[in-house]
């Protein structure tokens, strides 16, 4: 029996980060690969690029040949797709999956498969950040292996349990959007009480959330000690760090019970879903 290539269903914006990074950085070899996607010009990039690698033009071809199965479709389409697909797969399969809202728990009241969730984040471009990984009781110890040492080439893995999943997605994968709003927010407001540009302040603040980056992680400052040090007793930043004690941690607490509340929807439309 032939080699079991790595197969990849869908070629998105996440998708299509995901896989290049890993042939980027040469953690998977194109040869080993077999890719479809529902538009398949939006492939012929990747191919010129990687001649190497195959193009399935059907999911249930590529579901005869791969194991294990990457699926980076849409969350509502992932079980059309394992409809598709699953007369051609074994118990043996391992599907990864990267849908947020879409638990293992849901999956598994249809399908038996071996299931990994991934969260990846926006920063795996840079190959920063962290992807949260997530395995069901069926995927062994080297399938847990693999998946996380290929993870480990575009970005930091953090393995979670299903329980602390949500909260650990708010706090990687949403976390970027988070952050360039609030720091748009921060310039500006900046600007709009100065004569600054809207421009000129957003440069100020990237530049000094920059320098502020780099005290964190080169020079391995903890958040405590860059507060202590800038806003000093009865100095005018520590005015301002009084307002934020008082007024941020109801935003963020906010701001954490808009997506749970989000995600519980999903979850149960997805679970009625999976259920039929």
């Amino acid at each position: 029996m032939n080699k079991m290539k790595i197969g990849f269903i869908g070629y998105g914006s996440m998708g299509s980060m995901i896989l290049n990074g890993f042939l980027d950085s040469n953690s998977i070899s194109a040869k080993d690969i077999i890719v479809s996607n529902r538009t398949i010009s939006k492939l012929d990039d990747l191919k010129e690029k990687y001649p190497e690698i195959e193009i399935s033009l059907k999911n249930m071809d590529l579901a005869k040949k791969c194991n294990p199965i990457f699926l980076f479709v849409n969350t509502g389409e992932v079980k059309n797709v394992l409809d598709e697909i699953k007369e051609h797969l074994t118990k043996d399969t391992h599907i990864i999956h990267i849908s947020a809202g879409l638990i293992l728990k849901t999956i598994e009241k249809s399908f038996s498969f071996k299931i990994t969730q991934i969260i990846p984040s926006l920063t795996s471009e840079l190959k920063e950040g962290v992807s949260l990984v997530c395995h069901n009781g069926k995927v062994n110890l080297s399938e847990k292996k693999f998946v996380e040492i290929l993870f480990s080439s575009i970005s930091q893995v953090k393995v979670v349990r299903e329980e602390d999943l949500d909260i650990s997605t708010d706090l990687t994968s949403c976390s970027p959007a988070f952050m360039a709003f609030i720091f748009r927010e921060f310039a500006d407001i900046g600007a709009a009480r100065s004569e600054l540009t809207e421009k000129e302040a957003e440069e100020m603040v990237l530049q000094t959330l920059l320098g502020t980056v780099k005290l964190l992680t080169e020079k391995k400052m903890s958040f405590e000690e860059i507060i202590s040090r800038v806003a000093t007793k009865g100095g005018i930043t520590e005015e301002g760090i009084k307002s934020l004690e008082t007024d941020l941690p109801l935003v963020f607490d906010k701001l954490f019970q808009s997506t749970f509340n989000k995600r519980e929807k999903i979850k149960r439309d997805l679970d009625h879903k999976y259920n039929v």
